[in-house]
């Protein structure tokens, strides 16, 4: 028995997360469908839409029965003296059973603080419309941010791997010439310096990046337990962000904030008319019908059938001035809202402006890190050369290969960068929603000299001494011979 439930309890396991690996575009559908936050967004928004039908119930017509029954246990008496004698006389106030029942029913005729109540409720459910949106969008944002950047990781923790591999054997080829007493010992512990050093900063790298997949399944809204493959690969990220930016595809207007904004616009000038509102009269029409029973005893109970009907007429005549400045003070408040929404126009194209500097300057580092690359592997091979012939010491090598470390850490810092600044640059231009849904946002051609694509390869090179180095090259980027 235990058996078979740990079978179903697999099962429903492997149905309930079946999908453990994720392109990019397949993570941020997972986020929209998965995201806490998002999924409370939405659930704001079906309360909005709610509240809009239960605005409109106040227009229909109020339907209310009542039924009340009342038992004296012991019934009230008057006592009255009809010929002034000095001499009582009893009287009962009420018979022993009362009855009584009734439905009344009223209906609003006319209310402006009811028509402004209507359009007030339908520009909630747009603003509760537009959060959701502004939030799936934050969720797109953090998504992009993280997935590239355990994507970067991965490939830091690949090139130090190599250059670990690497930096073992040209260790051990140092330990055996040290042997027979061709270089000094202190060669042999500058490279074991580097090694102890390198092993530390991997395992560190290794530990930083389940921290960044934890935080991205928390994000995406994906169990933690559960294991989780990125399958989009760096460079197609990088490739997908390292595009000619058009200044004039930005959307400032149909931006979510100039939109959030428009829609305060619009709910101050709601409030403005519900304070005008205020001074119109308002009309309702009322029917009532009743059954009502009184009775000594049930057998003698007597029934009466009551019903009425009529209107009422509500007039606003004075209120002390307290109208008026409500009013004012809603005038004043739509002022601040235009000149709020004025100002996020503004605070937007400066935004704009601003994260396309910052892009243009990551392409620019971007660039400059491939050339590094390439310049500081020719520096490390041609060391290398030299350490091997006797004409280099072991700190000078030292130097090189950190040099080269720190130009490939460098590397991926700057790709990673040139991801951050195009995510922020669509976020301030109100392009984000468009990253998947354009094709030409991918495959656009990248003829600028300014701007490269990223599309690195391993590439081997073997120098004189016959000692191989396996090294991230990114493409247009040759090595050249020493």
């Amino acid at each position: 028995m235990k058996h078979w439930l740990k079978i179903i309890a697999l099962t429903v396991s492997a149905t309930a997360f079946g999908q453990q690996s994720f392109t990019l575009d397949e993570a941020w559908k997972y986020a929209l469908d998965h995201n806490v936050n998002v999924q409370k967004a939405r659930i704001d928004e079906a309360i909005a839409a709610q509240k809009v039908k239960e605005t409109t119930g106040i227009g229909f017509p109020q339907i209310n029965a009542q039924a009340k029954y009342q038992d004296y246990l012991k019934i009230p008496v008057m006592y009255v003296d009809f010929a002034n004698t000095g001499n009582l006389q009893e009287f009962k106030m009420a018979q022993k059973h009362n009855i009584n029942t009734g439905i009344t029913v009223t209906q609003l005729l006319f209310n402006g603080s009811y028509l402004v109540g209507l359009q007030s409720s339908k520009t909630y459910r747009e603003t509760a419309k537009l959060i959701a949106e502004k939030t799936q969008l934050s969720v797109m944002e953090g998504v992009m941010m993280t997935y590239a950047g355990i994507l970067a990781t991965d490939e830091n923790i690949k090139t130090l791997e190599e250059n670990k591999r690497i930096l073992d054997k040209n260790l051990n080829d140092t330990r055996i010439t040290y042997k027979v007493g061709l270089i000094e010992f202190q060669n042999v512990e500058q490279l074991e310096y580097s090694q102890k050093s390198m092993a530390t900063a991997l395992e560190n790298l290794k530990r930083t990046r389940q921290k960044l997949v934890n935080g991205f399944k928390y994000m995406i809204g994906y169990p933690q337990e559960e294991p989780i493959t990125l399958t989009s690969s760096f460079n197609e990220v990088v490739l997908k962000n390292n595009t000619l930016y058009n200044a004039d595809a930005a959307a400032v207007d149909n931006h979510v904030d100039v939109r959030l904004q428009q829609n305060m616009v619009k709910t101050n000038e709601l409030l403005l008319k519900l304070e005008k509102s205020k001074a119109l009269p308002s009309l309702a029409a009322f029917y009532s019908a009743n059954a009502n029973a009184v009775g000594n005893s049930f057998d003698a109970i007597k029934w009466n059938y009551p019903m009425l009907w009529g209107l009422q007429l509500d007039i606003p005549i004075f209120s002390g001035l307290q109208r008026h400045w409500r009013t004012e003070q809603a005038k004043l408040n739509l002022e601040k809202a235009r000149l709020d929404l004025t100002d996020k126009k503004l605070n937007l194209k400066n935004n704009i402006n601003a994260a396309a500097i910052d892009f243009e300057n990551a392409i620019a580092s971007f660039n400059n890190a491939k050339e590094l690359i390439a310049l500081s592997e020719s520096i490390y091979r041609k060391q290398q050369i030299k350490f091997k012939e006797g004409m280099g010491t072991s700190f000078e090598l030292s130097q090189a290969e950190s040099q080269l470390f720190d130009a490939q850490r460098s590397y991926y810092e700057a790709a990673l960068n040139l991801i951050q600044m195009r995510t922020k640059l669509d976020q301030a231009s109100g392009l984000l929603n468009t990253m998947t849904a354009d094709p030409g946002r991918i495959n656009q051609s990248i003829s600028d000299p300014n701007i490269n694509t990223l599309n690195t390869n391993q590439k081997t090179v073997q120098d004189q001494t016959g000692v191989q180095t396996q090294q991230a090259q990114p493409q247009n980027t040759p090595t050249k011979n020493p």
